[in-house]
């Protein structure tokens, strides 16, 4: 499948994380504006907060690990901060959504989340990307 070769390194995306930021203080602060009982409420408040730093994890920027990804006739690929490309495959949890795409990426023992926007990318090449999601998972 060369006709969905893709190539991608999206640059950082602080509007992303802001977002990020402002959706898990809201689920922190909705249990307390339901009403819900103190001990509970509490609970998923701290659960909200601690996933936040997984989720800004997953932004690409400074915090994340992965710098690109592509995927050829020899398969999949992502550039490490440290410089280099490792071999790598999409997970069954990899979802693509109208402007932004959620991947699943293992590498050798490894699991990486990482957040594309659409519109930090070229258009064709995130295209491609939704395209062999939908196919592959």
């Amino acid at each position: 499948m060369t006709s969905f070769a893709i190539a991608l390194e999206p640059p950082a995306n602080p509007r992303l994380a802001a977002i990020a930021c402002a959706l898990h203080l809201a689920a922190a602060a909705s249990p307390w504006a339901a009403h819900v009982p103190a001990p509970l409420a509490a609970t998923l408040t701290l659960v909200a907060l601690a996933s936040l730093a997984s989720t800004l994890a997953a932004v690409p920027g400074p915090h994340n690990r992965i710098l690109g990804l592509a995927q050829d006739g020899r398969g999949w690929h992502i550039r490490m901060r440290e410089g280099a490309w490792l071999p790598a495959e999409l997970g069954p949890r990899s979802r693509a959504f109208g402007g932004f795409a959620f991947l699943d990426i293992r590498s050798g023992r490894r699991r990486h989340a990482w957040l594309v926007a659409g519109n930090t990318v070229p258009a064709d090449s995130f295209r491609r990307l939704k395209a062999r999601i939908r196919l592959t998972c």
